[in-house]
């Protein structure tokens, strides 16, 4: 599927089939309730951080403190969303992302048990034998932390306990090879000069 960001921000799209425990590469955005611009504002095609702004992007920053195997990859915020690459090492990961993305190679082995045992091409990557037996993280666990983090911190800023300023869905979508890859990139990183076109704009409805 051809990358579209008119559709991306609007609705998850679930590949029947993938295994979100595997291992992959994602492309996910997460937006403001009522898109309220909650994290700053764009200033002649730049994207200025408040201080609610700047905590959630710490707190992205920081959850590979939380989650060892994952790999955070291109990240942007804007006033009232964000858009953010990250990777899950495992054998559903294509060893071609891997590499691009700086995130070790596994790819399956020999079967225990009739289940797949993942070998590690890459024992000096920041993945290791020593985390295999722990549940692999999927990408529902990094999503649902970042945003209960996030809530949490935007609250105690704001002095509004209880409040629910991120949107309860989010979009994402699984990034397939490396030509996909840079495209998104390159969306994400140039995202603040298409403001004025963002269909998450709330000066364009």
């Amino acid at each position: 599927m051809a990358y579209d960001p008119r559709l991306h921000h609007r609705r998850s799209i679930r590949l029947h089939g993938h295994d979100y425990a595997g291992g992959g590469a994602y492309f996910v955005t997460i937006c403001t309730r009522g898109k309220k611009c909650l994290f700053g504002e764009i200033v002649e095609g730049s994207m200025i951080l408040n201080e609610a702004g700047s905590l959630v992007q710490r707190v992205w920053d920081t959850l590979p403190q939380r989650f060892g195997s994952l790999v955070l990859d291109a990240f942007q915020m804007m006033p009232n969303h964000l858009h953010a690459i990250f990777v899950l090492p495992g054998p559903g990961l294509e060893p071609a992302l891997a590499v691009a993305t700086g995130a070790p190679v596994i790819q399956p082995s020999a079967t225990r048990r009739g289940r797949a045992c993942p070998t590690l091409l890459d024992p000096a990557a920041m993945y290791n034998a020593g985390t295999a037996s722990r549940p692999p993280t999927k990408m529902g666990d990094v999503v649902g932390a970042f945003k209960s983090i996030s809530t949490i911190a935007i609250n105690k800023l704001m002095s509004h306990p209880g409040a629910r300023p991120l949107h309860e869905n989010f979009y994402e979508h699984i990034i397939r090879d490396t030509g996909e890859l840079e495209m998104i990139r390159d969306y994400i990183i140039h995202n603040p000069q298409r403001w004025l076109e963002d269909p998450e704009n709330p000066d364009l409805t």
